[in-house]
């Protein structure tokens, strides 16, 4: 990395952030702005002076850091977002006291930018975190479509119970339950002209459906369900969140691809040289390392994954072994994944397992044994940018 005289450190929330200046002998400059554009560019007028000479950085916020980040580098700036458990433990490091101030913590995010100088390992450029934000949003629209399924499935108790028995989510039961989201609403018409509006969604290629219009007729007919409009009406919603976040599914995968293509397309194909990884995991486990680089050492990514082991002892009482689950569980819980894939698709991977299960460990206990294995061939392997032989 460059040499800098400057070291910016920028502490960043909702409404505000405030900005600390040091060279490399004193604090030159502290200043709080407002979230505003009138807040972006005084920054820029302060700092345009040093602009070739400074590099700056701020901690990962969630959201509350993008525009900023992004303002800054379109302007030029050298500019970083920093890992927040590096940030974290270094603030153990140089501060004495646990005070934390907007202030203070921009001083120390300042001084951590100086500490790293040589060691681009800390810090890392946000645009490779876009394929994280990605996935994890990929994880919260799968969540929303469970959850929503099962809404669907629990109003279809009430208002039509003998349908909810069969797979109601094809495209052709949905289209049905739109127009007629209850036993009672498909009753109020003769059967001939309820199959005439119904047969409309049947698919037209492929294996038919077992529940034919004139069958689900016959269902409603001799229904159990009462009448209830308003649950017909939250059916009929549910259905259609049903059908949006199902694109919104759609959508997003095809991003991801896009992404992980862009900038991990070599670390994909390292990854999926090993049997048993797929490229849906694979890119599930480099959008939450990001880079290996980051990590010294494989101790360390590791415990990152929360997969080191500790021990609580006491005196005569001997604890039990246990994982710190202190790091990533995005990256623990892909990790725990792949390496029950791996051991049944990688000779050398079920071996090593089948290992552990003969020296008496829990299936739960080998499979973390063999998650550890995995992590360091990961890491030799991404480090030493070659396939798994």
């Amino acid at each position: 990395m460059k040499n800098f005289e400057y070291f910016v450190g920028i502490d960043v929330s909702k409404n505000s952030f405030s900005v600390a200046v040091k060279n490399t002998s004193s604090f030159t400059t502290y200043r709080q702005f407002p979230m505003e554009k009138e807040g972006f560019d005084a920054l820029d007028i302060i700092l345009s002076q040093i602009r070739n000479n400074c590099i700056i950085g701020m901690e990962s916020t969630g959201i509350y850091h993008a525009n900023l980040f992004y303002f800054l580098k379109n302007k030029g700036y050298n500019t970083y977002v920093i890992n927040p458990y590096k940030m974290k433990q270094f603030f153990k490091f140089a501060s004495e006291k646990p005070t934390k101030t907007d202030k203070k913590d921009a001083k120390i995010i300042a001084h951590f930018m100086e500490y790293s100088k040589e060691n681009n390992n800390t810090i890392s450029d946000e645009v490779k975190y876009h394929l994280r934000y990605l996935v994890r949003e990929k994880e919260n629209i799968t969540h929303q479509i469970a959850k929503t399924k099962t809404d669907i499935k629990r109003i279809l108790v009430l208002t039509f119970p003998e349908i909810e028995k069969f797979n109601v989510f094809s495209p052709y039961i949905l289209s049905i339950l739109l127009k007629f989201p209850s036993a009672s609403s498909i009753k109020k018409l003769p059967e001939k002209q309820f199959i005439k509006k119904v047969e409309k969604y049947a698919p037209k290629n492929g294996r038919k459906s077992t529940l034919t219009p004139s069958y689900i007729y016959q269902l409603a007919s001799n229904s159990i369900a009462s009448t209830y409009p308003v649950f017909e009406n939250i059916l009929m919603l549910k259905i259609q969140s049903f059908l949006s976040l199902q694109n919104q599914l759609k959508n997003i995968k095809k991003l991801i691809e896009e992404t992980a293509d862009t900038f991990f397309k070599r670390e994909i194909q390292i990854l999926t040289s090993i049997p048993g990884i797929g490229k849906t995991a694979a890119i599930h486990f480099i959008s939450e390392i990001i880079d290996i680089k980051r990590f010294k050492n494989v101790s360390k990514l590791v415990g990152f994954c929360g997969l080191d082991p500790i021990i609580k002892q006491s005196g005569k009482y001997k604890g039990q072994w246990k994982i710190s689950k202190r790091g990533n569980s995005h990256a623990r819980r892909i990790v725990f994944i792949m390496a029950s894939c791996v051991k049944r698709s990688c000779p050398q991977f079920r071996e090593y397992y089948i290992k552990k299960r003969n020296e008496g460990k829990s299936y739960t206990e080998a499979v973390i044994a063999t998650s550890t294995k995995l992590l360091r061939t990961i890491f030799a392997l991404l480090s030493e940018n070659r396939l798994f032989i």
